[in-house]
This record gives C-alpha cells, sequence and structure tokens, in this order.
C-alpha cells in the first residue's frame, strides 16, 4: 500500500512538471536509478509512476535512448490526471481558452438536445438549479459551484450520455475556469452575478419553453462571454509582465 502511495505521489509530481513545461516534449528524462535516489524512492515505485505516465501517453521509452516526454499531441487530455495538472499549470490562460472552446462546441447542441428532449422533472431540476445560483451571490466558491450544476442539469437534461459524461470529466477544470473569471469582473468593477445571471436565466427559460434556437443562441452568447474574460485575464498577465505597456 505505502508503495502504490509513493508511486501515485511521484506520478502526480511528474504530471505537472510535464503540463507546466518544466519537462520539455522531447525531453530525455534522467534513468530509473537517477529518478528513484532524487526522489528518495525505490526502483519500483519508480517504474509505476513512468509507467503511468506511458499509460497517460506523457511518456515512452525508446531503446538505446531511454524514457522520453512525448509530444502534447500524445496526450490523453481527457484523463482527469491530465486536466486537473493542466489546471495547475502556471500561466494556464491557453488551456482555459481551449477549454471554453470546447464548451462553445458541445454546450449550446446540448442546450437545444435538453430543449427538445427535456421533461417537466428535469425542468424542474433545472429551475432548481437557477434558484441556488440565484443564492450564491455574493460567494464566489458557491457561485462556482452552483454555476456549474446549472450547466451539468441542463447537460443532464439533453439525454445525451456521451456529452454528460465528457463534461463531467471536465468538473474540476470547469470549476476552477468559473472561479478564474470572477476577480475579472471584480477588476472591471462589475458584479459578477448581474449580467451572469441574466444570461443564464435566458437560456434556463428557452430551455424550459423547448426554444431549441433560444437556447442554443443563449448558451452561444453566454460561452463567448466567458472566452472574453479569460482573454482579458491574459491581457493582464502580459500588462503586469511589461507595465510600460499600459503608457501606449
Amino acid at each position: 500500500m505505502q508503495s502504490l502511495k509513493l508511486s501515485g505521489q511521484l506520478l502526480h509530481e511528474l504530471g505537472r512538471q510535464i503540463l507546466s513545461g518544466a519537462l520539455e516534449s522531447g525531453q530525455v528524462l534522467p534513468t530509473v536509478e537517477t529518478l528513484s535516489e532524487m526522489n528518495g524512492v525505490s526502483r519500483t515505485v519508480t517504474r509505476e509512476a513512468l509507467k503511468g505516465l506511458s499509460a497517460l501517453g506523457l511518456v515512452e521509452s525508446q531503446p538505446k535512448v531511454g524514457t522520453i516526454v512525448c509530444a502534447r499531441d500524445h496526450w490523453q487530455w481527457w484523463s482527469r490526471e491530465v486536466l486537473q495538472w493542466s489546471v495547475d499549470a502556471k500561466p494556464n490562460q491557453h488551456f482555459l481558452l481551449q477549454l471554453s472552446e470546447v464548451r462553445r462546441v458541445i454546450e449550446p447542441a446540448a442546450v437545444a438536445l435538453a430543449a427538445q428532449n427535456g421533461t417537466d422533472k428535469d425542468f424542474q431540476v433545472i429551475r432548481e438549479a437557477f434558484e441556488r445560483l440565484e443564492q450564491s451571490v455574493g460567494n464566489e466558491e458557491d457561485w462556482a459551484k452552483a454555476d456549474y450544476e446549472f450547466h451539468d442539469s441542463i447537460i443532464a437534461a439533453s439525454r445525451n450520455e456521451l456529452m454528460l459524461s465528457l463534461t463531467r470529466v471536465m468538473r474540476d477544470a470547469l470549476l476552477y475556469s468559473r472561479k478564474t473569471t470572477i476577480p475579472i469582473l471584480k477588476e472591471k468593477r462589475e458584479e459578477p452575478p448581474v449580467a451572469a445571471l441574466n444570461q443564464h436565466r435566458a437560456v434556463m427559460d428557452a430551455v424550459c419553453s423547448r426554444d431549441e434556437q433560444g437556447a442554443y443562441q443563449g448558451m452561444t452568447q453566454l460561452l463567448e462571454s466567458v472566452k472574453v474574460l479569460i482573454q482579458d485575464s491574459e491581457e493582464g498577465r502580459k500588462q503586469n509582465r511589461n507595465p510600460s505597456r499600459s503608457f501606449q
């Protein structure tokens, strides 16, 4: 049991280093013996950690070369581990923008399906989720959680199990994305819930009235707003890195 715990810790440590870019694609990792000494663990623990990274497409063993970090297009992006390490990596605006693009493809279609396939019971669940969103105003942690649950309730009403499963795999990343955008609104001296709450209400009303086109358009507009906020976050980071830009 202890060996499994240690291999899991090493797996996460190496995974975070790869996702953050500290270990770059194409880089040859130290030998098992060296990694074991560096991390104070047995060779068995190190081999198990490397095996886990290999299963996630992050590393591969090449004869006469050793274990190398794979190119990003080999990574198993939909694994919970890789998603979490992407969230932990800083800066991660590029990842968040890609996440928003995935949502832009999936969620408008999902809400249209929810308007088409949802039952009265589904619509009641959606309304209750929206009420919790309203009640979370003023609490960033509660807002992020309630926002996720609202979107999840609509996707569940779509009756598309693949869409629902995919978005639930992304749960932690989606929660993090929501927590990222709230402070940006505050910097703009805007109250996060006001505009966002109205957009969510419009989506809810369209879904519950079986307005497929309205639901699709409403969700599209909502997600475009999210993308703009993430882009603003990236711009702010660049300005902090280069303060002179603010005077141009």
